[in-house]
């Protein structure tokens, strides 16, 4: 009885780790699917000052009262919150391009093979229809070469009898002729069916063409911006060294600007990328509708 007891109290951290675990994840997918994103609030986040700049920075806020030194680091927080929704930004928008990119590769393949199946079929179709004519049409053409040649030497009766011969087989062979006629003709207008639906389907996909435009437009924005903020952290570091906590916080609100603007950027690549992503989506369904 000690001995199972025991095991049920080993057993219980990892059941605790797998329900708390569950719920944790769980609450992650929730929170990542509404498209919202956690940033930290430590007025540590996402900024990299250095070591030179850190000591800078915390000797401006030693020296600062109360009231200015909270103001400072709100400021100093809000620049951090900013950089921290560029990074998450970023790494979505790699995760988005990394998964449009291979569907890109697929796409163009399974559009290639629409209706492939189905024009083959009726390709083979009309290969086995031929193959089982082909003793009919030899015997008839054998037959008329033998009424030539009965006509030749002006034998009547030879005629006659083989006149009988192709008499008989001439329907048979014309609703053979039909027979084929008409399945080539359904292969043909298959054939042309797919060739529509692969110039439509081909068409859908082009339609990305302009937003990954839009997206290297944005793309550039986002390197401007970048730029921007690299220009008004080295500002904000050369203020912190002077100790002048008006242009300390000045360079900050400067800074927090500069960096939303760096988000906003990212944010912008990203609704790009999801755009691509649903005209990839629509193009998949389109596919999967096809009979197969």
């Amino acid at each position: 009885m000690m001995e199972q007891s025991n095991v049920r109290f080993r057993q219980l951290p990892s059941l605790t780790h797998l329900i708390f675990g569950s719920r944790l994840f769980i609450g992650l997918v929730i929170l990542f699917s509404a498209g919202t994103i956690y940033f930290a609030s430590s007025v540590d986040a996402g900024i990299d000052l250095g070591v030179t700049a850190q000591k800078a920075w915390d000797s401006v806020l030693n020296k600062a009262d109360a009231q200015t030194k909270l103001t400072l680091k709100q400021a100093y927080e809000k620049v951090g919150n900013w950089k921290t929704q560029e990074q998450a930004w970023e790494q979505k928008i790699k995760t988005l391009h990394a998964a449009n990119t291979a569907e890109l590769e697929r796409l163009p393949v399974e559009i290639r093979q629409t209706d492939a199946a189905k024009v083959a079929a009726l390709a083979e179709k009309v290969k086995q229809t031929q193959a089982r004519y082909e003793p009919l049409f030899a015997l008839y053409s054998s037959v008329n070469r033998q009424l030539d040649a009965a006509k030749a030497i002006k034998n009547k009766e030879w005629s006659a009898a083989i006149r009988t011969q192709a008499e008989t087989l001439r329907p048979v062979v014309k609703l053979a002729r039909e027979d084929i006629r008409i399945k080539k003709k359904e292969l043909a207008e298959a054939r042309k069916r797919k060739s529509t639906e692969i110039k439509r389907l081909r068409a859908m996909l082009a339609g990305a063409d302009s937003v990954k435009k839009q997206i290297q437009t944005a793309k550039k924005q986002a390197s401007l911006a970048k730029e921007r903020y690299s220009n008004a952290l080295q500002q904000f570091k050369q203020s912190t060294k002077q100790s002048q906590t008006s242009r300390v916080l000045s360079s900050l609100n400067t800074l927090a600007s500069a960096a939303e603007k760096w988000a906003g950027s990212k944010q912008n690549i990203h609704t790009l990328e999801q755009k691509v992503s649903t005209t990839y989506v629509k193009v998949r369904q389109e596919i999967a509708k096809r009979p197969k």
